[in-house]
């Protein structure tokens, strides 16, 4: 059983403009938010059983509250502004188990409360009333893997997932409403030290209906996909 705890350090940024008569008195609307630094904090508990290749960690991860100094145009104009946006905390469950000496379950749970985010630009609020960005629901992701030893030198993986999104009607900067996911692959160790992992992801993107801050429903997303695909090398000591 082990108890860790430590600090994080985030840092965010952004850049925006909008841009269509569909947004009415915003059409021509820009901020930028400089680059900025915070600290949070992260804690957990572990409990590890090698016998049987369990590991099982759950971690708490703090919200981080940013003060971000840029601007806002709005009208054609462009003014200072100070934006306060607190990106939300995370509750985080992995846990793995071998079935057989060459064959390894694993799953993955993720809670984020994202009805309490928000990104509130003062200007942009002043002749909105509402919020630049606001979620209705919180979040929740899930990821089931099988991973299989088929050689002394080569191992391959498979995973499916499912993320529930944060509300539907979502905002137009953001038209996704959760996702399914399937993944592959695979692990080859060249050397005893040094191994090449790659693998793909296939994300099929939930329906959304876009909407204004206004309320007003004015696109719809459908049929949507992307593709995740990476290349690792890493060296071990062992």
């Amino acid at each position: 059983m082990q108890v860790y705890a430590g600090p994080v350090v985030q840092k965010a940024e952004a850049e925006l403009e909008i841009r269509g008569v569909a947004y009415g008195p915003f059409n021509g609307y820009d901020a930028i938010l400089n680059s900025d630094y915070e600290t949070g904090w992260l804690a957990g508990v572990a409990y590890t059983k090698p016998q049987i290749g369990l590991k099982a960690a759950l971690t708490y991860r703090s919200d981080i509250a940013h003060e971000f100094k840029g601007s806002e145009r709005v009208f054609g104009q462009s003014q200072p502004s100070k934006i306060d946006v607190t990106t939300p905390e995370s509750y985080n469950f992995d846990f793995q188990t071998g079935l057989n000496p060459t064959t390894l379950a694993t799953a993955k749970v993720r809670y984020v409360p994202w009805s309490n985010f928000s990104i509130v630009p003062p200007q942009y609020t002043a002749v909105s009333k509402g919020p630049l960005v606001t979620y209705s629901d919180d979040e929740w992701w899930v990821e089931l893997g099988l991973a299989k030893k088929v050689a002394d030198n080569l191992a391959i993986s498979g995973t499916v997932g499912w993320d529930s999104g944060a509300g539907n009607p979502v905002s137009s900067l953001g038209p996704v409403e959760g996702y399914y996911s399937v993944g592959l692959g695979a692990k080859y160790n060249v050397t005893k030290n040094w191994a090449v992992s790659a693998g793909g992801k296939y994300l099929k993107f939930g329906d959304a209906k876009g909407v204004l801050p206004s309320g007003s429903i004015v696109s719809n997303f459908e049929n949507n996909d992307g593709y995740v695909v990476g290349v690792k090398l890493s060296y071990q000591d062992k």
